[in-house]
């Protein structure tokens, strides 16, 4: 690994996007009848979560819940089975929705038999939040050049979670990547809320998706235009290449 100290520098991010189930309270509406069932409802399915850490207090929950909530069985790309979440994000909203594909045809693999599964249609919120930091990192610079390959690999995070430790270490806040499934995109992994300019989201927006075997497709009603993918873009001998699947 080489020597991070020195690359660390301040960043701002206009924009860092995230694409998140919709999380609306009309669930929990269905089976209250008014307003003081449905508050106390979503206090009592709050206390059954995660406490708050520290750091997170009054931030939103679409900003604190990566933080929240201990790592997946398999860790993520920059953090380990037993070092605390991160919130993943994108430079750009194109990218968010890329990576958001790819994990709609991941959950596609699992099954043997697809049935309903072959064509879904659902909806996906994406918002943006700023980022500004003194201790942020760009993995685009030169100075990567030589270990680009190893930290965009679409099959393995074992680099990438030995450089999060090193990075973690150093009390680095974020930082921005080469993705590893849209070739001019770039994402961001923020280790530290302090790097949150505001605790809401700038923005919020409404999106329907509509996937298949072969095409994922986002639209926004009232809205020309949209993004879509196809899955042949992200195989490789048939299959989407992801660490959970290799190990």
């Amino acid at each position: 690994m080489q020597d991070l100290a020195g690359l660390l520098a301040p960043h701002i991010v206009g924009s860092c996007w995230r694409v998140v189930e919709t999380q609306e309270t009309a669930a929990t509406m269905a089976i209250t009848h008014s307003a003081a069932e449905q508050s106390r409802l979503e206090e009592l399915l709050d206390s059954s979560k995660p406490k708050i850490p520290a750091d997170c207090t009054g931030l939103s929950y679409l900003l604190m819940t990566p933080f929240r909530y201990p790592p997946l069985r398999y860790g993520s790309r920059f953090g380990s089975t037993w070092e605390r979440g991160i919130f993943y994000g994108s430079c750009e909203l194109k990218t968010a929705f890329a990576e958001t594909a790819v994990y709609f045809w991941l959950f596609q693999q699992g099954p043997i038999t697809l049935g309903s599964l072959a064509q879904i249609r659902d909806q996906r919120t994406a918002f943006s939040v700023k980022l500004i930091s003194q201790k942020a990192l760009d993995m685009h610079s030169e100075s990567f050049n030589s270990v680009r390959t190893n930290i965009h690999r679409p099959d393995s995070w074992e680099y990438t979670q030995q450089l999060g430790k090193q990075l973690r270490e150093l009390g680095t806040e974020f930082i921005i990547y080469p993705s590893a499934r849209l070739a001019e995109g770039k994402n961001i992994a923020v280790f530290s809320p302090i790097a949150f300019a505001e605790k809401e989201p700038a923005q919020q927006q409404l999106w329907h998706v509509r996937f298949t075997t072969d095409t994922c497709t986002f639209v926004r009603a009232g809205i020309s235009g949209g993004f879509e993918f196809q899955r042949e873009d992200f195989s490789v001998d048939g299959r989407i290449p992801h660490p959970m699947l290799e190990a």
